[in-house]
């Protein structure tokens, strides 16, 4: 008995072993299984991390290479983050510390719609943390959001691409976004435009818009895309026409090659509306504001032009190339030199469908076609053609290549070897081709070598990954492609980007600046500006706090610019400048004051009345108040004076002057400069008579050098006081080889004249003038009729009253308020409120509501259909 329980046993034994073992086996499997869950979830959290944090941490090494504050005594201001974010920054923050609202300013230019300079170019909800941090560390918050930006940019590129196969997880398809978000967030439109801070939320959110885009279509979701549009357009609304007119052709393609659902249409066009609505806030008063300017007029290109070839513009996806920033159209569409045999491979890879792969090379041409022909070109930058800054739209460009250069890392079961090895070669016979026939200066030989390597790098590293079984080996590859990528942004950024300026130098006398205006000239006779004989920017006075007669914004008074062409004085599309005014004209506009750097300007026209840390207040002494009354009829007469002096004659002449304000004096040519000895003692002017004469440099036995910049055919600047005998030597300051021959008439001011010209205004003007900051309001006199002139631009947000009746004003030079008035005792009042800015609020609690009530009905419909569910159950 005991003998068969123990034959029995074994068998028993035996029988149940195949399922002990099986189970066994399920269980290994499945330990294995979150093993390999586990890991696929830990690197998916590290790739998620390290795409915000290599951009990020690159850029605090370029930064700390630079000497940049902390890590040294240098400021990471550069171009118009010098000239333009930093005054303007500052001059938000102190307008919202001092409870006065956002909607003018006095100190930007003769006075600002300060809403709409706002919202093009400090509108992203990210400054508003600047209040966290201490006020002499401004300069530090801009300098280090633009580098937090770029490691978003990153980050929410690597999510977008990680999301278009429904978040898949393996690990070449995370690695792959990885590389191509490290990329966009180091491309070159990022190397070339970081500085502008306006621009980076837009690139921050481009990634997540299109992924909200591709979700409304494919799931019918349209909260991201909503959502993260609405944001773009209310942060930058410039960029985001040319995303929106991207979304339009994006759209398209998905509608073709995806979903043929006519439902997504209506879904798409509401979606689009209400975030365009939700930003209506500040996109309906910024559209008005932008119309009256110089970028509000539209003329479109009669006739197609060609700017280069597509040869010469693909060549610019070359690492190290000098960026673009002027008016040369050329593109920044640097990302990565990898693209130059990964976008061939991509055309080729049949694992990817070929709708989706054609799409996606007939939008990469529609952009290189843009970035070299005038109409579409034209088009992108929202009918009008970019001043400087070229190819505004690039980093979208960007976006399309590195999709397509992931969906290769996707699908590379879809290359071989061989393939890899075709497209290098065709790689390096490509930098050849061009290295012989693209003829610009920004490529060298090194340029061309060393993106070959790169390429060649790449190219390996993929050939070993899809080649070799070993994990090993992939893993040893990718890391060291990944180190390869960090090594060649990083190259690229460092030597095409990351400008710095002197930080003390910029601040050193701002605070100087400011308590001279206060202690002076605050309050004094109503409203008076100050103006600097040398300045480092034209908008000098907004980041020290005063108000001036400069502005260099796309947002100013084409008005304005207008009357200082007509008078003689600086201008362009985007600036205009004190520079160059007469007395006469700085009587004109309440510029009583004037900053020097020395007492070397004082004389007959100015005294010094205050000094601070060797900064010097001179006084006018030919002023008027502010509410001035001239004689009827008191008008720039353009049409029968061709040039700003003749125009200032004619003035003075109005107000009873017999003879010239200015009088043209004898000059000499000596070779290509101009040389002039004055016969008579007095304050002497020039003006540029002929094109090409930008820059000037005047130098004189008793004058220190001086540099005059941004001059153009008309534009006067002044000379000063010279002693009879005394000679001036003027010659071109452009450092250019062949520089253009001088053309210079000189003037002479006739003090007598001016004293008469400036009395007549002195005679009558308002009293108890207070001016706060949306209102103006003062009291007026008159015996007999006059044109009372207020040097307050013409703007459409203006409401004036006269007597407690609104009142239509008239305007003087087509730019200042006027008021013709006749005898009589007046109360007079202004008050502004940017026009659009009623209208903008209206449509967004609209839009608001609407998504309220979608948000309602949703919820709803959700819970009915539930307990339908549960009365069914």
């Amino acid at each position: 008995m005991s003998e068969e329980i123990e034959i029995l046993l074994p068998e028993d034994a035996q029988a149940d072993q195949p399922e002990e073992k099986d189970e066994a086996q399920s269980l290994e499997v499945k330990t294995e299984g979150r093993k390999r869950r586990r890991f696929q979830l830990r690197f998916c959290h590290v790739s998620t991390a390290l795409a915000f944090l290599v951009p990020f941490l690159m850029m605090i090494c370029i930064f700390i290479g630079n000497e940049i504050y902390p890590f040294g005594k240098r400021s990471f201001l550069f171009s118009d983050m010098y000239h333009q974010y930093m005054p303007f920054f500052q001059e938000f923050m102190q307008k919202i510390k001092a409870g006065e609202g956002i909607d003018y300013s006095w100190n930007v230019g003769i006075g600002s719609n300060f809403l709409a300079l706002y919202v093009y170019y400090l509108a992203s909800p990210f400054n508003w943390l600047a209040f966290l941090f201490p006020a002499d560390h401004l300069m530090e918050f801009m300098s280090y959001a633009v580098v937090f930006k770029i490691g978003l940019a990153g980050l929410t590129a690597f999510l977008y691409l990680r999301s278009r196969e429904g978040f898949r997880e393996e690990r070449h398809f995370l690695y792959g976004a990885l590389v191509c978000s490290t990329f966009y967030a180091m491309s070159g439109f990022v190397a070339a435009y970081n500085w502008n801070v306006m621009w980076m939320d837009c690139v921050v959110l481009l990634p997540l818009i299109l992924m909200g885009l591709e979700r409304l279509v494919r799931q019918g979701k349209p909260w991201l895309y909503v959502f993260s549009l609405g944001l773009c357009i209310y942060t930058n609304f410039y960029l985001s026409i040319m995303i929106c007119l991207f979304l339009v052709l994006y759209y398209v393609f998905l509608f073709l090659t995806e979903k043929k659902n006519f439902a997504m249409v209506w879904k798409f066009a509401l979606g689009s509306l209400l975030a365009g609505g939700l930003a209506a806030i500040l996109l309906i008063p910024e559209v008005q504001a932008i119309m009256a300017t110089d970028f509000g007029k539209m003329e479109f290109p009669k006739k197609w032009e060609s700017y280069f070839s597509i040869l010469d513009v693909v060549a610019r996806h070359c690492a190290t190339i000098t960026t673009e920033r002027a008016l040369e159209h050329w593109p920044n569409i640097y990302c990565g030199a990898m693209v130059f045999f990964m976008i061939p491979l991509y055309a080729v890879n049949e694992k990817i469908p070929a709708k989706r792969r054609f799409g996606f090379l007939a939008m990469m041409g529609i952009f290189l076609l843009s970035f070299s022909t005038n109409i579409l070109d034209f088009i992108w930058h929202g009918l009008n053609y970019p001043d400087s800054l070229p190819a505004r739209q690039s980093f979208i460009y960007a976006m399309i290549v590195l999709v397509a250069c992931h969906d290769c890392f996707a699908h590379l079961e879809g290359i071989t070897g061989g393939m890899i090895v075709k497209s290098c070669l065709g790689a390096v016979a490509f930098f050849l081709f061009v290295e012989k026939f693209v003829e610009v200066t920004d490529f060298k030989t090194w340029t061309w070598l060393l993106n070959l390597a790169f390429v060649v790098v790449y190219a390996l590293c993929l050939y070993l990954y899809k080649t070799k079984e070993s994990y090993v080996i992939k893993y040893v590859v990718a890391c060291l492609a990944f180190a390869v990528v960090i090594g060649e942004s990083s190259a690229n950024m460092a030597s095409t980007s990351v400008g710095t300026t002197d930080r003390e130098a910029y601040l050193k006398h701002v605070k100087d600046y400011s308590d001279l205006y206060e202690r002076n000239a605050r309050g004094t006779e109503g409203f008076s500006r100050a103006e600097k004989f040398t300045r480092k920017t034209k908008n000098d006075a907004v980041l020290s706090g005063f108000p001036s007669a400069s502005v260099f914004s796309s947002t100013m008074n084409s008005k304005v610019m207008s009357l200082y062409t007509d008078l003689g004085i600086q201008h362009s599309k985007v600036y205009y400048g004190y520079d160059g005014a007469t007395t006469l004209i700085a009587a004109l506009l309440n510029v009583n004051y004037v900053f020097g750097e020395s007492e070397e300007w004082e004389n007959e026209l100015f005294h010094v009345i205050d000094k601070q840390n060797g900064i010097y207040l001179y006084e006018s002494k030919y002023k008027v108040p502010f509410g001035y009354v001239a004689p009827e009829g008191f008008e720039l007469n353009t049409e029968a004076n061709e040039t700003g002096v003749e125009v200032q004659n004619d003035l003075a002449r109005q107000l009873g002057v017999f003879g010239n304000l200015l009088t043209r004096v004898n000059s000499h040519e000596d070779g290509d400069d101009v040389t002039f000895a004055a016969n008579t003692p007095g304050i002497y002017y020039g003006c540029v008579t002929k094109y090409g004469t930008s820059k000037l440099k005047l130098s004189g036995s008793e004058i220190k050098e001086r540099n005059y910049k941004d001059l153009k055919k008309g534009t006067m600047f002044y000379v000063g006081y010279l002693e009879q005998g005394q000679s001036i030597r003027m010659k071109n300051g452009d450092d250019a080889d062949k520089t253009p021959k001088v053309s210079i008439a000189m003037y002479r001011l006739d003090v007598e004249n001016l004293e008469r010209a400036v009395s007549k205004l002195q005679e009558r003007h308002m009293t108890d003038v207070t001016v706060s900051n949306r209102d103006v309001s003062g009291k007026l006199s008159l015996s007999e009729a006059g044109r009372l002139i207020l040097s307050i631009p013409v703007d459409d947000g203006w409401t004036v009253w006269v007597n407690g009746q609104v009142t239509e004003p008239g305007t003087f030079g087509k730019a200042l308020i006027a008021l013709d008035l006749g005898p009589g005792e007046y109360e007079i009042r202004l008050h502004y409120q940017p026009k659009g800015k009623m209208l903008g609020i209206a449509v967004t609690c609209v839009s608001i509501l609407i998504v309220a009530a979608i948000f309602i009905v949703k919820a709803l419909r959700k819970k009915k259909n539930k307990n339908n569910v549960s009365k069914d159950l």
